[in-house]
Protein backbone atom coordinates (compact mmCIF):
# COMPACT_ATOMS: atom_id res chain seq x y z
CA UNK A 1 0.00 0.00 0.00
CA UNK A 2 1.19 3.48 -1.13
CA UNK A 3 1.75 6.02 1.61
CA UNK A 4 -0.53 8.81 1.18
CA UNK A 5 0.87 12.55 1.91
CA UNK A 6 -0.76 16.05 2.80
CA UNK A 7 -2.42 18.05 0.12
CA UNK A 8 -1.07 21.47 0.08
CA UNK A 9 -2.16 23.99 -2.97
CA UNK A 10 0.24 26.41 -4.84
CA UNK A 11 -0.52 29.74 -4.24
CA UNK A 12 -0.62 32.34 -7.09
CA UNK A 13 2.93 33.20 -6.61
CA UNK A 14 3.89 29.79 -7.34
CA UNK A 15 4.60 29.17 -3.20
CA UNK A 16 4.34 25.78 -1.18
CA UNK A 17 3.44 25.72 2.44
CA UNK A 18 5.62 22.58 4.22
CA UNK A 19 3.25 21.86 6.82
CA UNK A 20 5.15 22.14 10.43
CA UNK A 21 4.67 18.63 11.12
CA UNK A 22 7.13 17.73 8.51
CA UNK A 23 9.03 20.40 9.00
CA UNK A 24 9.92 19.56 12.80
CA UNK A 25 10.13 16.43 11.44
CA UNK A 26 13.22 16.93 9.09
CA UNK A 27 14.14 19.45 10.81
CA UNK A 28 13.81 22.50 8.82
CA UNK A 29 14.00 25.67 9.98
CA UNK A 30 13.12 29.10 8.46
CA UNK A 31 15.93 30.42 6.25
CA UNK A 32 17.17 26.55 5.13
CA UNK A 33 18.14 26.36 1.99
CA UNK A 34 16.39 23.02 -0.02
CA UNK A 35 16.81 21.73 -2.95
CA UNK A 36 14.55 21.08 -5.77
CA UNK A 37 14.69 19.02 -8.47
CA UNK A 38 12.50 16.72 -10.98
CA UNK A 39 12.46 12.62 -10.55
CA UNK A 40 10.56 11.39 -12.89
CA UNK A 41 6.68 12.59 -12.77
CA UNK A 42 7.96 13.76 -9.00
CA UNK A 43 8.74 17.03 -7.22
CA UNK A 44 11.89 16.59 -4.65
CA UNK A 45 12.99 18.85 -1.98
CA UNK A 46 15.69 17.83 -0.33
CA UNK A 47 17.72 20.07 2.90
CA UNK A 48 20.88 21.43 1.43
CA UNK A 49 23.77 21.47 3.21
CA UNK A 50 26.70 23.05 1.80
CA UNK A 51 29.49 21.03 4.10
CA UNK A 52 28.18 17.84 2.59
CA UNK A 53 29.43 19.27 -0.99
CA UNK A 54 32.36 19.44 0.28
CA UNK A 55 33.55 15.95 1.13
CA UNK A 56 36.82 15.25 -0.20
CA UNK A 57 37.71 18.54 1.67
CA UNK A 58 36.28 17.71 5.06
CA UNK A 59 37.54 14.59 4.77
CA UNK A 60 41.47 16.05 4.56
CA UNK A 61 41.09 18.62 6.63
CA UNK A 62 39.84 15.89 9.68
CA UNK A 63 42.49 13.72 8.41
CA UNK A 64 45.26 15.81 8.24
CA UNK A 65 44.05 17.11 12.04
CA UNK A 66 44.20 13.80 12.78
CA UNK A 67 47.90 13.15 11.84
CA UNK A 68 49.08 15.99 13.32
CA UNK A 69 47.11 15.54 16.71
CA UNK A 70 46.62 11.80 17.38
CA UNK A 71 43.07 12.48 17.79
CA UNK A 72 39.90 11.97 16.27
CA UNK A 73 38.81 14.57 14.73
CA UNK A 74 34.72 14.77 13.18
CA UNK A 75 33.36 16.95 10.62
CA UNK A 76 29.04 18.30 10.30
CA UNK A 77 27.04 20.29 9.22
CA UNK A 78 24.06 21.71 11.29
CA UNK A 79 22.49 18.76 11.28
CA UNK A 80 24.64 15.77 10.58
CA UNK A 81 27.96 14.29 11.10
CA UNK A 82 29.66 14.43 7.82
CA UNK A 83 32.98 13.09 8.00
CA UNK A 84 35.09 10.99 10.92
CA UNK A 85 38.57 11.07 10.58
CA UNK A 86 40.29 7.09 11.63
CA UNK A 87 39.05 4.15 12.00
CA UNK A 88 37.16 4.79 15.07
CA UNK A 89 33.36 5.94 15.37
CA UNK A 90 32.01 5.18 12.42
CA UNK A 91 29.19 4.43 13.43
CA UNK A 92 28.14 7.84 13.81
CA UNK A 93 28.72 8.96 10.26
CA UNK A 94 25.26 10.46 9.24
CA UNK A 95 23.41 10.80 12.65
CA UNK A 96 21.69 13.73 13.63
CA UNK A 97 23.77 16.28 16.11
CA UNK A 98 23.02 16.48 19.66
CA UNK A 99 20.91 19.59 20.53
CA UNK A 100 23.89 20.91 22.45
CA UNK A 101 26.14 20.61 19.65
CA UNK A 102 23.39 23.13 17.84
CA UNK A 103 23.41 25.06 20.69
CA UNK A 104 26.91 25.89 20.30
CA UNK A 105 26.47 26.19 16.11
CA UNK A 106 23.67 28.94 17.10
CA UNK A 107 25.78 30.92 20.11
CA UNK A 108 28.74 30.86 16.99
CA UNK A 109 31.45 30.24 20.01
CA UNK A 110 34.29 28.14 20.15
CA UNK A 111 34.12 25.65 22.92
CA UNK A 112 37.21 23.87 24.70
CA UNK A 113 36.48 21.40 27.62
CA UNK A 114 38.22 18.92 29.61
CA UNK A 115 36.62 16.51 32.32
CA UNK A 116 40.04 16.88 34.39
CA UNK A 117 38.95 20.80 35.04
CA UNK A 118 35.64 19.86 35.65
CA UNK A 119 34.44 20.34 32.09
CA UNK A 120 31.50 18.51 30.68
CA UNK A 121 31.97 17.12 27.36
CA UNK A 122 29.23 17.62 25.56
CA UNK A 123 27.70 14.25 23.39
CA UNK A 124 27.57 14.71 19.78
CA UNK A 125 24.73 13.03 19.18
CA UNK A 126 22.11 12.44 21.20
CA UNK A 127 22.62 10.12 24.15
CA UNK A 128 25.46 8.63 23.01
CA UNK A 129 28.72 9.25 25.26
CA UNK A 130 32.24 8.83 22.77
CA UNK A 131 34.11 8.62 25.88
CA UNK A 132 36.16 11.76 25.51
CA UNK A 133 38.56 13.21 28.07
CA UNK A 134 38.59 16.10 26.11
CA UNK A 135 37.32 18.45 23.32
CA UNK A 136 37.64 21.32 21.49
CA UNK A 137 34.15 22.50 19.45
CA UNK A 138 35.22 25.25 16.78
CA UNK A 139 31.80 26.30 14.60
CA UNK A 140 32.14 26.92 11.00
CA UNK A 141 31.12 30.49 10.32
CA UNK A 142 31.42 31.71 6.56
CA UNK A 143 29.35 35.47 5.20
CA UNK A 144 27.94 35.41 8.68
CA UNK A 145 26.48 32.18 8.84
CA UNK A 146 26.85 29.17 10.29
CA UNK A 147 27.56 26.15 8.21
CA UNK A 148 28.83 23.09 10.91
CA UNK A 149 31.38 22.45 13.15
CA UNK A 150 35.24 21.04 13.33
CA UNK A 151 35.12 18.64 16.53
CA UNK A 152 38.42 17.27 18.37
CA UNK A 153 38.59 14.80 20.99
CA UNK A 154 41.04 13.30 23.31
CA UNK A 155 40.68 10.17 25.54
CA UNK A 156 43.80 10.35 27.32
CA UNK A 157 42.98 11.29 30.89
CA UNK A 158 46.21 12.92 31.79
CA UNK A 159 46.18 15.00 28.75
CA UNK A 160 44.78 18.64 28.19
CA UNK A 161 44.87 20.24 24.39
CA UNK A 162 47.64 22.21 23.78
CA UNK A 163 46.94 25.82 22.55
CA UNK A 164 48.87 24.46 19.05
CA UNK A 165 45.83 21.73 19.15
CA UNK A 166 43.19 24.39 19.52
CA UNK A 167 45.15 26.88 16.61
CA UNK A 168 44.69 23.81 14.13
CA UNK A 169 41.08 23.43 15.03
CA UNK A 170 40.29 26.73 14.52
CA UNK A 171 42.43 26.45 11.08
CA UNK A 172 40.95 23.51 10.17
CA UNK A 173 37.54 25.60 11.01
CA UNK A 174 38.76 28.72 9.08
CA UNK A 175 39.39 26.42 5.61
CA UNK A 176 36.62 24.83 5.43
CA UNK A 177 34.48 28.25 5.69
CA UNK A 178 36.24 29.85 3.22
CA UNK A 179 35.23 27.31 0.84
CA UNK A 180 31.76 28.23 1.13
CA UNK A 181 31.93 31.86 0.51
Amino acid sequence: MQEQGIVRRIDELGRLVIPKELRKTLRIREGDPLEIYASKDELVLKKYSPVSSLKSISKAVADGIENLTEKTCVITDCDTIIYVSGGKNKDILGKTVSEEIEKILKDRKSVVLSRSDGGKIVPVISGEDMQAENQIIVPMVASGDCYGSVILFDKDKTARFSSGDVKLVQLGSSFLSTQLE
